[in-house]
């Protein structure tokens, strides 16, 4: 595991965005660890956070032109993630995301910011990814509505399991951590967790 995969684990530790406990996710399904990155509320912790995603665009070779995100936290992370792209690359990024409901007054439609057309090169930024579903209602959205497709989809954690049913087909995810990184990084100090976390990937 590489020095970057380890100081975004112990900062996601140190700050309590990564909790262990006994979860109910929203599939219904059991877990022995949680990400919250709701938890994501003040200027360092956007900094950190949009720093890491820029860095992950960056070595990942993406180019995009605009950066999408699903609400809500999507919104925050593109926000945080287009000031780092600038600041530490001097790559200037659109951002684009939709409302939950069509504003029918002032500027009115369902999207906000730089609205994406066809040749433009989308990367969807969000949390965390599970089933893909959420990320797959969004691709369909800006299908439906712009007829554009997403290049990429960036996330903090991927956090599917081993036998996973995988709804983004096709699609290429690129994360800042995985599951397997988080259980090597607890396995590594001897903390018991990491049984926990190594059988959740497994079942």
């Amino acid at each position: 595991m590489n020095n970057s995969k380890e100081k975004f684990i112990e900062f996601l530790i140190a700050r309590n965005i990564l909790k262990f406990g006994n979860f109910t996710l929203k599939s219904g399904k059991k877990s022995p660890f949680f990400i919250n990155l709701g938890d994501i509320n003040s200027g360092y912790l956007l900094d950190f956070i949009g720093k890491a995603m820029a860095q992950l665009i960056k070595e990942s070779g993406l180019k995009p032109d605009i950066l999408f995100g699903p609400p809500y936290k999507g919104i925050t992370l593109i926000s945080a993630t287009s000031i780092a792209l600038y600041n530490e690359y001097k790559n200037d990024v659109a951002i684009c995301y939709n409302r939950k409901e069509i504003k029918s007054h002032g500027e009115g439609g369902l999207f906000v910011g730089k609205i994406p057309s066809a040749g433009d090169s989308i990367v969807m930024i969000d949390d965390v990814v599970s089933t893909g579903g959420a990320k797959l209602e969004a691709i369909e959205l800006l299908k439906n509505e712009l007829n554009v497709k997403v290049d990429a989809i960036v996330v903090s954690v991927d956090r599917r399991t081993k036998n996973q049913f995988n709804e983004l087909q096709g699609q290429t995810v690129y994360s800042i951590i995985t599951l397997l990184d988080i259980a090597q990084y607890l396995q590594s100090r001897d903390l018991e967790k990491s049984k926990q976390i190594y059988d959740f990937y497994e079942a």
